[in-house]
C-alpha cells in the first residue's frame, strides 16, 4: 500500500474546522474537474504556501557564474569516483552571493542521475553513504545551506546580522531561512544542469529535519527537480499544522524557537491553525505528479509522524487523480530523530524503482500508529479528461 491509496473513511474530525482543506478547490470556489487543470492549481498553491509560510522566495539571480575549484579521484571509495568542487556565484539583490557545491560522481560513460543534498554543514554524510550512492550509478551533490542563511534558534540579535549572506544581499527581504535554503537548492540545480556528466532530467533533492523542509520547498517550487525526498521534516515540512500527535512540535513552539526560518505571516496563525488557507498537504500536492518520498521514524515524536501520514493521505488524492498514485510514498522505520544509512538506502531503493528499473519497495504506506483519522472527508474528483 502507498499513501496515494484511499485512506480509511474520515472520522468526526473530518467534519470539524480542523479538517484539512480541499486542494482541488481554488480561491474562486471552483473545484478542479480534469487532470489538465491541475498545473494551474498547483502553481496557485505554490504561491500561497510559499508566501504565507515562508515569506516568499528570494529573487532569481540576475546572473550566475560557475568556477571549478578542483577535481580529483576519491580512491578511498570503491570505483574511485570523481570529486569536483565548484563555486557558484549568483548576482542577486544589491550584490552577489557565493555557494560552494561538491559533486561526487561515478566514473561512468553516460550521464548519471544526481541526488542534491543541502545539509553539508551537518556531519551526516559518511563514506558508507557516499559508497552506496555512487555504487548505484548516481552522483551525490552537496552544499552547506548555512552559507546562505545561518541555522540558529531565536530572533536576530540587535545590531548584528546572524542570518547570513543572502539576507545581506537582499536586506529588505521578507523571506525566511527555509526559503533561502530552498533557493540554494535551485542554484545547485543551475550548476548540475550544465555538467555533461549529469542527467539533467533525473535530479532528486533530499534533506533531513529542517533540511527536509528546505528540500520540500525547493522541490515544490522548481519543476526541474524530478524527484523529492524529505526525511523527518515535521512542522513546516511534510507534517500537518492542524493535526499534531502527542509530544510533537506545534506551530506555536516552532515559530517561537525558530522565528527566522519563516515569513512574517505564519506566526499569526499559531493557535488558530484552522484559519490557515492551506496545510502542508497542499505543498506536497504541488509536487504532483513528480515522485515524492517521505521517510520518518516511529519514535521521533517531535517530527509529528502521524501528521505526516495524514498529509500524505491527503496529497495522495491528488496523485491518484493525476493517474500517478504510486509516485507518492511514505516509509516509517523504527527509531528516533536521525539521518541514518537505512534512510539513504530507502531513498536509493525508491530512486531505483522510479528511474532505474528496480523493484517496488516493501513496507511503503504502513504506519504503526493504530487507527488514524485521515482528517478530511473530501475525495479526488472523478476523472473527466486526460
Amino acid at each position: 500500500m502507498t499513501p496515494a491509496d484511499a485512506p480509511p473513511a474520515a472520522g468526526a474530525s473530518g467534519q470539524r474546522t480542523r479538517a484539512l482543506p480541499d486542494p482541488f478547490v481554488g480561491p474562486d470556489g471552483r473545484r478542479v474537474a480534469m487532470p489538465a487543470d491541475w498545473p494551474e492549481r498547483a502553481r496557485a498553491w505554490r504561491t500561497v504556501v510559499a508566501d504565507v509560510a515562508y515569506g516568499g522566495l528570494p529573487p532569481a539571480p540576475r546572473d550566475l557564474e560557475v568556477e571549478t575549484l578542483g577535481e580529483s579521484r576519491v580512491r578511498a571509495i570503491r570505483g574511485a569516483p570523481w570529486l569536483t568542487n565548484h563555486r557558484v556565484t549568483a548576482a542577486v539583490g544589491a550584490s552577489s552571493v557565493a555557494l560552494v557545491v561538491r559533486v561526487l560522481r561515478p566514473d561512468a560513460e553516460v550521464p548519471v542521475p544526481a541526488v542534491l543534498y543541502g545539509d553539508g554543514g551537518w556531519w551526516n554524510l559518511t563514506h558508507a553513504v557516499a559508497r552506496r550512492v555512487v555504487d548505484q550509478g548516481v552522483a551525490l551533490v552537496w552544499f552547506d545551506r548555512t552559507e546562505l542563511a545561518a541555522d540558529v534558534a531565536g530572533p536576530p540579535q540587535a545590531g548584528s546580522e546572524p542570518r547570513g549572506g543572502l539576507f545581506g544581499a537582499v536586506p529588505a527581504a521578507s523571506f525566511g531561512a527555509i526559503a533561502a535554503w530552498a533557493w540554494g537548492f535551485h542554484r545547485a540545480v543551475d550548476l548540475v544542469r550544465g555538467l555533461p556528466e549529469i542527467d539533467a532530467e533525473r535530479l532528486a533533492v533530499t534533506g533531513f529535519s529542517r533540511g527536509g523542509k528546505a528540500a520540500l520547498l525547493a522541490g515544490a517550487t522548481d519543476e526541474r527537480i524530478a524527484l523529492v525526498h524529505d526525511h523527518a521534516s515535521g512542522a513546516g515540512g511534510a507534517a500537518t499544522f492542524r493535526h499534531v500527535g502527542a509530544g510533537s512540535e506545534t506551530l506555536a513552539a516552532l515559530v517561537e524557537r525558530f522565528p527566522t526560518w519563516f515569513g512574517p505571516q505564519l506566526p499569526g496563525f499559531a493557535g488558530r491553525e484552522e484559519a490557515l488557507p492551506f496545510d502542508q498537504h497542499c505543498l506536497l500536492a504541488a509536487i504532483a505528479p513528480r515522485p515524492l518520498l517521505l521517510t520518518y521514524a516511529a519514535a521521533d515524536r517531535w517530527s509529528n509522524p502521524e501528521g505526516m501520514v495524514q498529509a500524505a493521505w491527503a496529497a495522495g488524492e491528488v496523485y491518484r487523480f493525476l493517474g500517478h498514485g504510486d509516485a507518492l510514498a511514505f516509509h516509517v522505520r523504527p527509531g528516533d530523530h536521525a539521518h541514518t544509512e537505512q534512510d539513504w538506502a530507502t531513498l536509493l531503493a525508491f530512486l531505483a524503482w522510479r528511474w532505474q528499473g528496480g523493484a517496488p519497495l516493501e513496507g511503503l504506506g504502513r504506519h504503526p500508529f493504530g487507527p488514524l483519522d485521515p482528517a478530511f472527508a473530501w475525495r479526488a474528483p472523478a476523472r473527466t479528461g486526460g
